[in-house]
């Protein structure tokens, strides 16, 4: 902005002085830098070889400065045009390698001197601004090529950002159809599972009844051949029991086939879920922390476990209902049980007391075993049967609040749930 303003100010001066307008010249002191110390140069020189050269005593004081500051231009410019005759002498031994052009004019003032310093001035003041000029936009080009660049840059990272979200959303998408198909394996498996366990119950339940029927045979030949003496002795030909005896033994193999097949579909789900250990006696299931035994959380967590579900069907249901017919407990707390299998994949065995109860064989129960106790047993003595009969290593858990029961059940490492605690969770 200075540069272009001494421009302005020069460019004014020379139209006015060709328009015949009379201004003095004003010329800075930095334009006749050469000039000064040109004069500097040869005053010193004077006065080292004591020669007859006057010159101003003021010029003494920048003897032997390597540069003159521009601050001291102005005052040594006033002193060496106050001594026209040290100028005019120094005047006639400028050359152009020690002094410039306008420098030159300012000593010697040839006519019309004035008007080519102008000029010359002008000129200069011209290169100095296309010299600016060319400097300025040689910044602008190099910011340009540097915007350019990180310009470049930034849309190279922006493509590979956008490249990586797009791998990203690819495994994103695989992973959620991944998720998808295992989520559709697991309900299979879980349906296959229940089917199998029911296959295996149901097996049990023929060996049992075949078993019942053998000791009721034998039972009845005792009693007859007691009784009549002289009478004939009613017994059941031995092919028919020994054929009886081998249809119990084909059920109870049916059963352990069966349940070998669960163990080995689903090793992580069922059988493994309580891990095999060399102490016969089973383990029950460890709690999570804070978690109450008798609370309802305590069964929701046992209910989502591996274990095999042991209810004491109308410990529960009376208490559940008491106001309800015998039919009507049994029916609600099926439906329940029902209904915690399909939520959880849960195991669950209800014995309910007297296989004689009318109605007692009218369920059908595709997804939860219903077992009745034979004339003269307990479902209490069948729930402790069926604990001792499960592996040790299968987990159990006993639903009742039968104290008598709950003690022989822990003794033997079961779990147990209280029965207003399972009607909570149902």
């Amino acid at each position: 902005m200075r540069t272009l303003s001494r421009t302005c100010v020069r460019a004014a001066t020379v139209v006015k002085y060709r328009s015949g307008m009379s201004e003095p010249l004003d010329i800075e002191p930095r334009d006749l830098r050469s000039a000064i110390e040109f004069a500097v140069l040869v005053a010193e020189e004077a006065n080292k070889g004591k020669r007859s050269l006057p010159f101003p005593k003021e010029l003494r004081a920048q003897f032997g400065v390597a540069r003159i500051p521009t601050g001291a231009l102005g005052r040594l410019r006033r002193i060496i045009e106050a001594d026209d005759t040290f100028r005019e002498r120094i005047a006639a031994g400028a050359v152009p390698e020690l002094v410039d052009p306008v420098g030159t004019l300012w000593l010697q003032r040839p006519t019309g001197w004035e008007a080519d310093v102008r000029d010359l001035l002008a000129a200069r003041a011209a290169e100095e601004d296309e010299a600016d000029v060319r400097t300025a936009l040689k910044r602008a080009e190099k910011r340009r090529v540097a915007a350019e660049q990180v310009a470049i840059r930034a849309q190279a990272t922006i493509v590979e950002q956008a490249a990586s979200i797009d791998v990203l959303r690819t495994e994103l998408d695989g992973a959620r159809s991944d998720l998808v198909k295992a989520d559709d394996v697991v309900s299979e498996l879980r349906s296959e599972l229940v089917d199998v366990r029911n296959e295996a119950r149901h097996a049990r339940d023929r060996e049992a009844a075949l078993r019942a029927r053998l000791d009721a045979i034998g039972r009845d030949g005792d009693a007859s051949a007691a009784s009549v003496e002289h009478a004939p002795l009613r017994r059941v030909p031995a092919v028919d029991i020994a054929e009886l005896g081998d249809i119990a033994e084909t059920a109870r193999n049916l059963g352990e086939r069966v349940e070998a097949l669960i163990a080995s579909a689903l090793p992580e789900s069922t059988e493994t879920a309580v891990a095999p250990s060399a102490d016969p006696h089973r383990h029950p299931i460890r709690l999570p922390g804070g978690v109450i035994a008798t609370s309802r959380e305590a069964a929701d967590f046992l209910l989502r476990s591996d274990a095999a579900v042991l209810v004491d069907g109308y410990n529960v249901a009376k208490l559940g209902w008491p106001t309800d017919r015998l039919d009507e407990q049994r029916r609600r707390l099926l439906d329940g049980l029902e209904n915690a299998v399909r939520r959880y994949g849960t195991d669950v065995t209800v014995v309910f007391d007297g296989s004689r109860v009318v109605g007692a064989h009218a369920d059908r129960r595709r997804m939860v075993r219903v077992a009745y106790s034979p004339e003269g047993v307990t479902a209490d003595d069948v729930i402790r049967d069926e604990v001792r009969r499960l592996a040790p290593s299968r987990a159990v858990v006993v639903v009742t609040n039968d104290a008598e029961i709950v003690t022989d059940v822990r003794a033997r490492g079961a779990n147990v749930v209280p029965s207003n605690a399972l009607l909570a969770a149902l």
